[in-house]
């Protein structure tokens, strides 16, 4: 038995994209049937291992909204008051399982929010506690990542908007809004056009306080760390990850209290919440 098994799953399906094998399950039968079309192309039989699950809330009713929540494993990755976000993020999510094989930019495992519109590149593995933050960040001025990933173009060393690779139709989200019609704003972050980053902060356990400046070869040696297509980009990715550190400030972060991180961040980069 699982830690989510008491949320009352109705749906699951199976599917297989490149070598990996997985389930996604969820509380909504319209939900469900999104995926199903959706990943249509990638459908197999019965897969056990349910590594992503999706929970959605009845319709709102007089202006009450509740999470949209998007599980990797057991960890809420995602929460959303927007459907087509939550699909939206779920898609990002699976674009993931192949950015090993492709050479068309450096990927890499981490995450561009935003604090006081300055996009700043930060752990992906720091994910689960931003979004307990819910409307706390919102409220405060933080934009939190819709996406656990990033593409570095390897020429200009920026981040990227990442070429879609799976076979999705065009029109996915659209049919999600007909299927889930109900919006809410909660301002997570995408990345639809290239940036720079006004600063990279990394998690580390030996941070003296909630954000520590550091020397830049501990950002490029903890961006390295986390890209996943070295083998395929080689020297010219790690050239552009040196450009992408040498152009931001780096800091670490033990992330133990993430809203008061950004609160430091925005005051470090001049910029207020």
């Amino acid at each position: 038995m699982d830690k989510l098994d008491h949320l009352g799953w109705v749906v699951s399906a199976s599917f297989a994209i490149g070598d990996a094998r997985f389930a996604i399950r969820s509380t909504s039968h319209a939900f469900g049937e999104w995926v199903a079309e959706a990943l249509g192309a990638y459908e197999v039989e019965d897969v056990e291992d349910f590594v992503y699950s999706v929970v959605v809330p009845e319709p709102p009713a007089r202006g009450a909204k509740e999470f949209l929540i998007l599980y990797r494993g057991s960890s809420a990755m995602v929460r959303t008051l927007d459907p087509v976000t939550l699909g939206r993020s779920l898609l990002a999510e699976l674009e993931t399982v192949r950015f090993h094989e492709r050479d068309d930019a450096v990927y890499v495992m981490a995450s561009v929010g935003e604090v006081g519109g300055v996009p700043i590149l930060i752990p992906s593995s720091i994910l689960p506690k931003l979004a307990k933050l819910g409307r706390r960040a919102s409220r405060s001025g933080f934009r939190i990542p819709g996406q656990r990933a990033v593409a570095i173009d390897i020429e200009t060393a920026t981040i990227m908007p990442i070429d879609r690779a799976l076979d999705v139709p065009d029109a996915a989200l659209e049919r999600l809004a007909a299927a889930l019609p109900w919006q809410g704003t909660d301002g997570l972050c995408f990345t639809d056009e290239s940036v720079h980053v006004g600063a990279l902060v990394v998690a580390s356990t030996d941070a003296e306080s909630s954000l520590d400046p550091v020397r830049k070869a501990y950002g490029l040696a903890a961006l390295t760390s986390s890209t996943v297509n070295f083998q395929r980009v080689g020297g010219r990715g790690l050239e552009a990850l040196g450009r992408l550190v040498e152009r931001a400030p780096v800091y670490r972060s033990t992330w133990t209290d993430p809203a008061d991180v950004f609160s430091r961040l925005g005051d470090a980069i001049g910029v207020g919440p």
